[in-house]
């Protein structure tokens, strides 16, 4: 596994308000352990993993370096808290339309990819970190396959396996349509500076970001069911 701390820190993700001097040495336990985890998920998420060091998180926060150890472990033991803490904020809302009471299978189906597609606009962060990590095979990657992604996978082949025994379903599998929501409809979103670039930059302005997700969630929703 690995735990190395690179001594190569890359510019600042974020701009924590901390005062001038020498770091604390109990400033650890006065800040708070959600702004740790937000800024450590959002600068592994920008940088990557090996391009993340705790001394730069340490400086960014105003504390010692040793005390980041102390508090959250190693750099692989903060990834790890990162992580859990972020998916445990945002997951929620996605994975209750597996349960929704009520509804259909094919409406249950069509809430699940608008919250999807909902999901990655207002993640751009997470969308990046699951492109990175997806490339490559990582203890990461095993992390986020076996905790997230197969749990995740299993539920919505169950439901695509119930709605093709009532009607017919494109033959597409789980994994794939996760592939088209996260890397497809999340790029999308996530990509902001390219559309521009493109020419489309009223396309991802605020007041059309609904607009573009109900389009996507339609769009999606008749290539499944033909």
């Amino acid at each position: 596994m690995q735990n190395t701390d690179l001594d190569n820190p890359a510019p600042a993700a974020a701009k924590i308000s901390r005062p001038r001097g020498r770091p604390s040495n109990d400033a650890v336990g006065v800040v708070r352990e959600d702004v740790v985890l937000d800024l450590a998920f959002n600068t592994f998420a920008q940088r990557g993993y090996e391009g993340t060091t705790l001394r730069e998180l340490a400086k960014e926060l105003g504390v010692s370096h040793n005390l980041i150890n102390v508090r959250f472990g190693s750099k692989a033991d903060l990834w790890r808290r990162a992580v859990d803490a972020h998916i445990a904020r945002v997951a929620p809302p996605v994975m209750a339309a597996f349960d929704e009471p009520g509804l259909d299978d094919k409406t249950r189906l069509a809430e699940l990819i608008h919250r999807l597609c909902r999901w990655t606009a207002e993640n751009p962060d997470f969308v990046g970190l699951l492109h990175t990590e997806g490339r490559r095979a990582t203890w990461r990657l095993d992390y986020l396959a076996n905790a997230y992604a197969m749990p995740f996978k299993e539920k919505l082949s169950a439901l695509l396996a119930s709605i093709a025994n009532q009607r017919p379903v494109r033959d597409i599998s789980a994994s794939a349509l996760m592939a088209v929501l996260v890397e497809g409809v999340g790029f999308y979103f996530a990509s902001g500076p390219l559309l521009i670039r493109m020419g489309e930059a009223d396309e991802i302005s605020p007041d059309k970001t609904s607009r573009q997700i109900d389009t996507f969630a339609a769009f999606i929703l008749s290539g499944l069911l033909p």
